[in-house]
């Protein structure tokens, strides 16, 4: 009898120490631990049920981290000589992934963007150092290899991404790339 109590009362503990998710993949319902990946599940990421007060709630620990899947709607732009390229500025959406190992991936399909590089610690777990090479973009400036950061703002739930690079010419710079977006899970 003890141990049947012992595996019921893990069984409610385990299904209440993880926020659920109600998301809407390929036309399928899912309920899932972790925010929905697809556009169509975003409007239903309220978890079900009430968070777990010894773990804390779930929704809010996918902010304590830049680790982790990323998206959202993204700007590119560039100067070139001085004057701002009116073909290479986009706003598009674009995925990130940061593994808890560091390797990083990433695309914007809008503008062929393919993005694979590393993130390194930055001052706490909610900031990422990012030194990443794009390739494939339809602008090809954007072709090149870049750096910046991933920040996340815990109680705002979202995470500023801002990427920067330039090119050199004879003794100056003759173009600069700057890439900016605000993220969600």
């Amino acid at each position: 009898m003890n141990k049947l109590l012992a595996a019921i009362a893990l069984g409610v503990f385990a299904t209440t120490a993880h926020a659920q998710y109600r998301c809407v993949e390929n036309g399928h319902t899912l309920l899932t631990d972790r925010p929905c990946t697809s556009e169509e599940g975003q409007s239903d990421q309220q978890p079900q049920g009430k968070p777990n007060k010894v773990f804390g709630d779930a929704a809010n620990s996918a902010y304590t981290t830049s680790t982790g899947g990323w998206r959202g709607q993204t700007q590119y732009q560039a100067t070139v000589s001085g004057a701002v390229s009116p073909e290479a500025h986009a706003v598009v959406q674009m995925t990130i992934e940061i593994d808890p190992q560091g390797k990083v991936i990433g695309a914007s399909p809008e503008n062929g963007c393919k993005l694979k590089g590393l993130a390194t610690p930055g001052v706490t777990a909610a900031i990422a150092n990012l030194d990443v090479t794009f390739s494939e973009c339809s602008y090809n400036g954007f072709n090149r290899r870049m750096s910046g950061r991933l920040a996340v703002y815990s109680a705002k739930k979202y995470a500023q991404l801002s990427l920067s690079g330039v090119s050199i010419g004879v003794g100056k710079i003759t173009a600069s790339f700057d890439i900016r977006a605000t993220m969600r899970r």
